[in-house]
């Protein structure tokens, strides 16, 4: 298994010190799937005040010393070094009240979620998998380290990284896995709305998303309440819509379009989303049946939204196989018409100067780009103030009438 030399130089350092590391978890399982790990992380036999004094040359970070971990930054690069542990009580169903440090690896890796995070590594003693995580790897399985009732009540969390992991690595969850976090999926309801919605964002990208959601309802209307007013077509349409867009918030729009905007919005707030996400996840939902009569009003609706936004509704509304080519033509071919107000060659000073006054300058300045928009008028000064000025002559005479 490769290495990368910040992390090899981090095992020779705890070796010198008479300390046994391994790198551990999702960086073990990733590179025997073959890909390269986002992150590493190691375990080590010591505790962390070992550790601490092992790095004393270093420039060490005490992220989570009640749990074991420092944080050490080697060659640029930071580097998670966890004591090994096993773990007090869990009454909250996410975090053991207490942890005690332990020289046993097994110790560590037994209080894992999955056989396939349970593995360890050290290029001195290879590959420790004490759990048939490597088999579960070949067969491309789920399964919980242990009794999963027990796992599951530790940490409700478990169970939707489980669907997670099922999507993203299209994996299935094994018969005694699924029973199991079916029957605890109420316990969701405690975790906070930012770990629910870190695990979505990735479940919704995986390429079994679709899948995974038809297959786990119950469990994604724990997490999405909005999801139980759908009829079992509309929701695995819905989910077949958000499995085939493998984008966070697009993905996220498409399983709530069906739920509407308000429904969509309130759905965010409680899951705490940043304000881009929700600002995209309505915006897509908002207009993902709008209808464009004319070149005129795509171009507006371009000038108003901006052409990143836009672009991405056409993609939304590509899924639902949605009539977009007005749109999608002002998108992809400009044409130096004017989209937005900002684009005439007049402004609201110049029409003040022919006479124009508080809201009729707006009113005028939409009519202008109305006109423009359309190719009627063309945005050119002189021409855009002789239309201004007929638009206040007719209302003068209209008025005087």
């Amino acid at each position: 298994m490769y290495l990368p030399p910040y992390i090899l130089t981090a095992l020779s350092v705890l070796e010198a010190h008479g300390a046994k590391g391994y790198a551990v978890g999702g960086c073990v399982r990733d590179a025997l799937l073959g890909k390269q790990p986002q992150d590493y992380d190691i375990a080590v036999n010591v505790p962390p005040e070992a550790t601490e004094a092992a790095f004393a040359g270093y420039r060490v970070i005490e992220t989570g010393l009640k749990h074991g971990t420092v944080t050490v930054v080697i060659g640029g690069e930071n580097v998670e070094i966890t004591s090994f542990r096993t773990d007090g009580a869990y009454t909250d169903l996410r975090r053991p009240e207490s942890v005690r440090f332990t020289p046993e690896l097994r110790e560590d890796l037994c209080r894992r979620d999955f056989t396939v995070n349970a593995m360890a590594y050290s290029p001195k003693d290879g590959l420790t998998d004490l759990f048939g995580g490597q088999r579960d790897l070949q067969d491309r399985v789920l399964r919980c380290v242990g009794d999963p009732d027990r796992r599951f009540n530790e940490d409700a969390l478990r169970i939707l990284r489980a669907l997670r992991f099922s999507a993203v690595l299209d994996f299935t969850i094994e018969p005694e896995t699924d029973a199991s976090l079916r029957r605890n999926a109420g316990n969701l309801a405690h975790i906070s709305a930012e770990r629910i919605f870190a695990e979505l964002k990735k479940l919704l990208c995986g390429v079994r998303a679709a899948e995974v959601l038809k297959e786990y309802r119950e469990v994604a209307e724990v997490c999405l309440p909005a999801l139980r007013s759908l009829s079992p077509a509309e929701y695995n349409a819905a989910a077949d819509a958000a499995g085939v867009l493998k984008d966070a918030s697009l993905s996220f729009a498409a399983l709530l379009a069906p739920c509407g905007e308000a429904a969509a919005e309130e759905t965010c707030r409680a899951l705490k989303t940043d304000n881009r996400f929700r600002a995209e996840v309505c915006f897509a939902v908002a207009h993902k049946d709008e209808a464009f009569s004319t070149p005129g009003q795509a171009r507006r609706f371009l000038g108003a939204h901006g052409r990143e936004r836009c672009l991405r509704l056409l993609r939304f509304r590509g899924v639902y196989g949605i009539e977009s080519g007005m749109l999608a033509a002002v998108c992809a071919a400009p044409d130096g018409l004017p989209a937005a107000l900002a684009d005439l060659n007049v402004n609201g000073g110049d029409l003040a100067a022919l006479g124009a006054k508080g809201k009729q300058i707006g009113d005028i300045l939409e009519t202008l780009l109305a006109r423009a928009a359309e190719g009627a008028l063309p945005n050119e000064r002189e021409q855009l103030l002789a239309a201004a000025a007929g638009i206040l002559e007719k209302q003068t005479e209209e008025t005087g009438r």
